[in-house]
């Protein structure tokens, strides 16, 4: 099979791929010169971003466009099924994504929580035991979406001691074994929101969820509370996140995601002390890469033995 890594950042771990995928050629390419060699694999790798039709209808001998992690807001599944390729993504739970995504919402809650900014600044002025700060535990949380991130964000959060309610679309029996005080559907979010010190957010980006994070949502939030955000930027609209920062509706903001990915070095949001910012990095841990990367080893197998690939996301409209 011929494998076509599509973003430079893979080329990095060519030799680790190799181990991985022996037996099969390889090339990787930027974005730019993507629509060049995409008449060429079998299989294309794809980091965030955009695939679809245009790619598509050059990509003759493509039998596999697979994702590297969960998020497939720029893959056009259904063109992927009118050209008869499966579309798959990688279950975040269980390959170490979810999970060190989990831990980088924990760090964004304690940066806050314990005024980091703040206190590298005491620590230059000479000043030692301040400023106070809060704990985590017996604190609230809410977490929105209850996908494999917010279910390994809650078993982090209680078990440090913290208060968690949920929101999700849907409500399913299994919420029921993850140690929430309450679940709530998307219809009573005022009532999820009303008590909580942070609010993550884990959702999906979709069209119905762009700007979840609206000038509505943050004026339902207390003004002590704490916004995390760890799944995309677009969920929260940045007009009315700066808003809420300015007018003091909330005490913050932590983000491991951006509206703009990689983020303007200029901008003013990044030097805020109310907001801690870090570059998409929840899944980007030595974990994460062998648990993905074993995954999508695992689907090229499949696929290259004439097998139906896992975490397939058009499996079932391609055997109709």
């Amino acid at each position: 099979m011929d494998i076509l890594f599509a973003g430079k950042p893979f080329e990095r771990f060519r030799r680790t791929f190799e181990k991985v995928f022996p037996g099969h050629g390889m090339r990787f390419v930027d974005d730019p010169e993507l629509m060049d060699s995409i008449s060429w694999p079998h299989v294309i790798i794809l980091r965030p971003g955009i695939f679809g039709e245009e790619h598509l209808s050059r990509a003759g001998n493509l039998i596999l466009a697979q994702q590297w992690g969960a998020g497939v807001e720029g893959m056009d599944v259904d063109a992927c099924t009118r050209h008869g390729v499966y579309a798959c993504n990688v279950p975040s739970r269980g390959t170490g994504n979810a999970e060190g995504v989990a831990e980088i919402a924990l760090l964004h809650m304690m940066l806050l929580g314990r005024r980091y900014k703040r206190s590298q600044e005491k620590i230059r002025e000479g000043k030692f035991f301040t400023p106070p700060g809060s704990v985590l535990w017996k604190n609230r949380a809410c977490v929105i979406g209850l996908g494999d991130v917010g279910h390994c964000i809650v078993e982090r959060l209680t078990a440090l001691g913290m208060n968690v309610v949920g929101v999700n679309r849907t409500l399913k029996n299994e919420f029921t074994q993850w140690g929430l005080e309450q679940v709530y559907p998307l219809e009573k979010l005022d009532l999820a929101l009303r008590d909580a010190s942070y609010v993550i957010l884990c959702m999906a980006l979709n069209d119905q969820t762009r700007g979840f994070a609206d000038e509505a949502f943050f004026q339902l939030m207390k003004k002590e509370s704490f916004l995390i955000n760890v799944a995309r930027g677009p969920l929260v609209d940045r007009q009315a996140l700066e808003k809420a920062l300015e007018e003091q509706r909330i005490a913050g903001a932590g983000m491991d995601v951006l509206w703009e990915e990689p983020a303007f070095p200029g901008d003013p949001i990044l030097a805020d002390p109310r907001v801690t910012v870090t570059p998409h990095i929840g899944g980007v841990t030595d974990a994460s890469l062998e648990g993905v990367m074993h995954f999508i080893a695992a689907n090229v197998k499949r696929v290259s033995m004439g097998l139906v690939p896992l975490s397939c996301l058009n499996c079932r409209q391609l055997s109709q």
